[in-house]
Parts: C-alpha cells; sequence; structure tokens
C-alpha cells in the first residue's frame, strides 16, 4: 500500500483546517500587500529559471527538476509559520502568506506537471494534480472558512488543529525519509541541485518579504504535504520523490540558520 497517497489528503487536510481556523479568527493583510510583482519575482520567478538552468544545462533531467518545481511552487510550510510566529511576526501577515501561496500552488503546480511530464500523459496528471489540490486544499479550507465564521474557534482548538496538523507533516516527513534518504547517495546531483536551491531562497528571501519582517523562513520552508500529496499521484514518482526528499533535508537547517541569524542581528542592535 502506497502510505504517502493515504496520508498525503489526511495531512492537508488537518493542515488547512487549521489554516481556516487562524484566517477566520485573524485579520489579514490584503494579498495585494504580499502577493507584489517583487515577491513573485524572488520567491517564484528566480527559484525557477534556477531549477530550469539546471535542467538545461543537463545537471539534473526533468524530472527531478519536476520534483524541485514541486517544493517550490507547493507554497509555505507550517514549521515556517510557526517559525515565523516565534521571532513575534505579526500573525496577520504569516496567514496571509500561507493562503496566498496555497492559491498560487493550486494554480501553478498543475502548469508545471503539463509542461515538464510532457507526452500523452501529461494533461490527465496535471489534470489529476488539479483535482487534488481542489479536494485536499482548497475544498477543507472553504469548509473550515465557513464553518469558523460561523462558530467561532477558541484557542485551545485552533492549537490542537496546528498540533494536529504539525504532527500529521512529521509522519510525512519521517516516511519519506524512510523510503527516500537511502537513494540519495545515488543521486549527488539531485541533492547538490536541492542544497543550491534551499540557499537561494535563503539568500533572496529578504528581497522577497520587505517591507515585511520575520516572514523570511516562509519563503525557505515549503509546503511539503502539498508537494507529497501531487508527487504522490504522478506514475513517475520516484525521481520526482527523491528530489522532494533532497529538498525537504536541507530546507530546515537553511530556514534555523536564518532565524539564528536574524536574532543574533537583533541582539547586537539592542543598546546595552
Amino acid at each position: 500500500m502506497n502510505w504517502l497517497a493515504v496520508l498525503s489528503p489526511l495531512s492537508a487536510w488537518l493542515v488547512m483546517l487549521a489554516l481556516s481556523a487562524r484566517a477566520a479568527g485573524e485579520a489579514r493583510l490584503p494579498f495585494r500587500e504580499l502577493l507584489t510583482l517583487r515577491h513573485v519575482f524572488w520567491a517564484y520567478a528566480l527559484p525557477t529559471s534556477f531549477i530550469l538552468l539546471l535542467q538545461f544545462l543537463a545537471f539534473i533531467d526533468h524530472l527531478a527538476s519536476l520534483g524541485l518545481l514541486i517544493c517550490l511552487l507547493s507554497g509555505c510550510g507550517t514549521s515556517g509559520a510557526a517559525l515565523a510566529r516565534k521571532t513575534g511576526t505579526a500573525s496577520s501577515s504569516v496567514v496571509a502568506l500561507m493562503v496566498a501561496s496555497a492559491a498560487i500552488a493550486i494554480v501553478t503546480l498543475p502548469l508545471a506537471t503539463l509542461v515538464l511530464l510532457g507526452g500523452h500523459e501529461a494533461s490527465i496528471s496535471a489534470f489529476v494534480v488539479l483535482a487534488s489540490l481542489i479536494l485536499a486544499q482548497w475544498l477543507p479550507f472553504q469548509l473550515g472558512l465557513a464553518w469558523f465564521q460561523r462558530h467561532p474557534v477558541s484557542p485551545s482548538l485552533a492549537a490542537n488543529l496546528e498540533r494536529m496538523a504539525s504532527l500529521s507533516v512529521l509522519v510525512l516527513i519521517v516516511l519519506i525519509a524512510w523510503r527516500e534518504l537511502p537513494r540519495l547517495p545515488d543521486h549527488p546531483q539531485i541533492a547538490a541541485a536541492a542544497a543550491g536551491l534551499a540557499i537561494l531562497l535563503g539568500l533572496v528571501s529578504h528581497q522577497a518579504t520587505v517591507p515585511h519582517k520575520g516572514l523570511n523562513s516562509m519563503v525557505v520552508i515549503r509546503n511539503l504535504t502539498a508537494a507529497t500529496l501531487v508527487a504522490s499521484q504522478l506514475t513517475v514518482a520516484e525521481t520526482v520523490m527523491t528530489a522532494l526528499c533532497a529538498f525537504g533535508v536541507v530546507m530546515y537547517p537553511v530556514a534555523l540558520l536564518q532565524v539564528w541569524r536574524a536574532g543574533a542581528t537583533r541582539n547586537a542592535s539592542t543598546p546595552l
């Protein structure tokens, strides 16, 4: 049994219900304040060009390129949101960026699948990806938002939803690592490309989020639940999943380094 194909939709539902509870109970920044041309260029266009350049140079093949693109386009991850909140970032900014990036994922992930897979089955795969994202991301968010706007959620329930969502993501990560980590030594170029992408996102994250502070980690840590959901729907998922695992391994250290540097900078600028 393909447990990833079963657990990834469940995890997506939990993540989106937790996000809808936050969105219903808090004010959000308008999307246009976050999804500026500056953000789209630094957080999406430039990293996408980097991935496609590696494919053009034959450093990675089209399936590894698709795997990295799926990670990039999957949206902001829950761990990145948690790190942003812990650094004191306004929750309204965190929730708005989470929702906006999830909407971008629904549009761009089927397109990436259609373009990079090619061949006779590309359109079918793209449709399956689109249907999966609508059913596992858009639908639970809309249902949760409608419910929680009529029945305000208590802080304890919202916290429990976020804990369950985080636990489901952790289980997914463990399953992916268990299956894919032994393969990484056989694919050093995929590992190097994933590391390059994570480092690039770390370098451009400040440019992608100014003037909003504290959102850097959300640019680096991507939504592995949505990425796994998409990858598990593909018939050629092995290399795609290996690329997903490689990126998942390196994105957390890069994000944690960012948080540490930001804390060190704040402490250094604090007057004695």
